[in-house]
């Protein structure tokens, strides 16, 4: 009777460790291709314009003229800003596409070093200041 109990608790941890080491092993997965899809993003700040670059499997590329931004807003999430200056820019563009081109890619960037990139495109758009 106490070898049976032993076997069939015994089986049910061996289920039980084999379901946590599925979990664990989804869950990594899951945050592992996050953080590829994330340090995939490039950002590049041009004189001219902002070009974005993404994609794991399948590469993307959008542009955006900065005589095209109307407005950019920089958002510092707490407590993630206290990492490495992380913030999220947010940009609002004129023109007959700007719908277009916004939504592909360019209507919000988070990034580390946001304030920097923030500094550098306000720079950019009022040369010889």
């Amino acid at each position: 009777m106490l070898g049976a109990v032993i076997a069939a608790l015994s089986a049910r941890a061996d289920l039980v460790a084999e379901i946590a080491a599925a979990v664990f092993l989804i869950v990594a997965l899951v945050v592992g291709w996050r953080v590829l899809q994330w340090s995939s993003r490039v950002w590049v700040l041009t004189d001219r314009r902002i070009i974005a670059r993404w994609g794991v499997l399948s590469r993307h590329q959008s542009a955006l003229l900065l005589d095209r931004i109307q407005d950019v807003s920089l958002g510092r999430p707490f407590p993630a800003s206290l990492i490495a200056d992380y913030g999220v820019l947010h940009f609002e563009s004129a023109g007959k596409h700007s719908d277009d081109v916004v939504s592909e890619g360019l209507d919000e960037i988070a990034v580390t070093g946001a304030s920097r990139f923030y500094r550098a495109l306000t720079d950019a758009q009022t040369p010889g200041r």
